[in-house]
C-alpha cells in the first residue's frame, strides 16, 4: 500500500510511466489522492499521460485541463505546451477533430516559438494525422518528414517509430506499397527492440492493414493476434477494439461477410459506447460493406447511411473517399 504522508508520488509515477506500466501509474495516482495531500500539476499530467494510454480519455482530459490552470499560474510554459498536446490528443481520440486541431495547431506555434523541439516533433506528427484522415496525403507526408527530422535530432526513438508507423498509413493510401510495407517493417522491428507492448501493438495492426490490402491475409492475421494478445495484457481497450476491427476487415477481404459483419457491428457498438469515434466510424464502414457483400441490400443501405454521417462528423474526407470506393466496387 501507497504511504501518502511519507514520500513524494512524482517519482513513483515518473518511475512506472517510463516502464510504461501506464494502469498501475493511473492507480497510484488516485489512490493518493484520497488523502490529505497536496496534488501538483506534474503528478496531474503525469496521471493524464497514463490515462491516455490506457485509453481514458475523458480522465485525461480533465486531468490535463486541470494541470494546465496550474502550469499557467506558475508560468510555466512547458507544462503548458504538454498540457496543450494531451488535451489535443484526448480531443483526436473522441472524434473531436476540430478541437485537436485546434490545440496542436497551439502546441507547433508555442513549440516553435520556444525552442521546444520535443513538442514541435509531436504536433507536426498529430497535425499530419489530421491531415491524413481529410485526405490531405501530401501535407501529412511533409508534416511526417519535419516530424522525423525533430524526433532523429532529439534520438527519440519512440517519436521515430511512432512516425514511421503513420508515415507507412500515408504511403499505403498514396499507392506506395512497397515504401508503406518497408516502413512497417521497420516500424515493427524497432520497436519490438524497445520492448514497449502499446507500441508494438501499434506497428503490428498498421503492418497487418497492409498485408490484407495486399492480399497477405496469413501474415495479417498473425500480426491481430499478436497485438490482440499484446493488448489484452495491456490491458488498452482501443488497442483490442482495433483489433476486432481488424478481424473483421480481414473476414470481409476473405470473402467471409457474415463474419466480417458480426465483428464489426460488435465492435462499431462497443466503440462507440466507449467514445472511440474513428475506431467505430471505420467498423460501421465495414459493416456496410459486409452487409453488401452478403446481398443484405436493405440492411446495408441503412447501414451505409451510417457509416457516412459517422466518417463526415469525424471531417475525414479521406476514409470517407475510401469508403465510397470500397462500397462502388463491392459487388452485391
Amino acid at each position: 500500500m501507497f504511504e501518502h504522508p511519507s514520500r513524494n508520488i512524482e517519482e513513483p509515477l515518473r518511475d512506472l510511466v517510463g516502464a510504461y506500466r501506464f494502469r498501475e501509474a493511473l492507480s497510484l495516482y488516485l489512490e493518493w489522492c484520497e488523502g490529505p495531500v497536496e496534488v501538483t500539476p506534474h503528478a496531474q499530467l503525469m496521471a493524464a499521460h497514463a490515462a491516455s494510454r490506457i485509453g481514458e480519455f475523458e480522465l485525461a482530459g480533465c486531468l490535463a485541463a486541470a494541470a494546465q490552470l496550474e502550469f499557467r499560474a506558475r508560468g510555466d510554459d512547458t507544462g503548458v505546451i504538454d498540457c496543450a498536446n494531451l488535451l489535443g490528443a484526448a480531443a483526436f481520440e473522441r472524434g473531436h477533430i476540430a478541437e485537436a486541431e485546434v490545440q496542436f495547431r497551439s502546441v507547433l506555434q508555442m513549440a516553435e516559438s520556444g525552442g521546444h523541439a520535443r513538442f514541435t516533433a509531436r504536433s507536426a506528427n498529430n497535425l499530419a494525422i489530421i491531415a491524413h484522415l481529410r485526405g490531405e496525403d501530401q501535407l501529412a507526408m511533409a508534416l511526417y518528414r519535419k516530424a522525423l527530422d525533430a524526433f532523429h535530432r532529439l534520438n527519440d526513438e519512440r517519436g521515430i517509430v511512432e512516425t514511421w508507423h503513420n508515415l507507412a498509413l500515408t504511403q499505403r493510401e498514396s499507392g506506395w506499397t512497397a515504401d508503406a510495407l518497408g516502413e512497417c517493417h521497420r516500424a515493427v522491428h524497432a520497436a519490438e527492440r524497445l520492448g514497449a507492448a502499446g507500441l508494438l501493438a501499434l506497428t503490428l495492426f498498421g503492418r497487418a492493414e497492409l498485408f490484407i490490402a495486399s492480399g497477405a491475409f496469413d501474415q495479417a492475421a498473425s500480426d491481430i493476434e499478436r497485438a490482440r494478445h499484446l493488448a489484452w495484457l495491456e490491458g488498452s481497450e482501443p488497442h483490442v477494439l482495433e483489433s476486432e476491427r481488424l478481424l473483421a476487415l480481414l473476414a470481409l477481404r476473405r470473402g467471409q461477410p457474415e463474419e466480417a459483419h458480426r465483428h464489426a457491428e460488435l465492435t462499431r457498438a462497443r466503440a462507440a459506447e466507449s467514445g472511440f469515434a474513428q475506431i467505430a466510424a471505420e467498423s460501421a464502414s465495414i459493416a456496410a460493406l459486409a452487409l453488401k457483400a452478403d446481398r443484405r441490400l436493405s440492411e446495408a443501405a441503412a447501414a451505409n447511411d451510417l457509416a457516412v454521417a459517422s466518417l463526415a462528423a469525424l471531417g475525414a474526407t479521406g476514409l470517407l473517399r475510401t469508403h465510397a470506393r470500397a462500397w462502388r466496387a463491392t459487388a452485391a
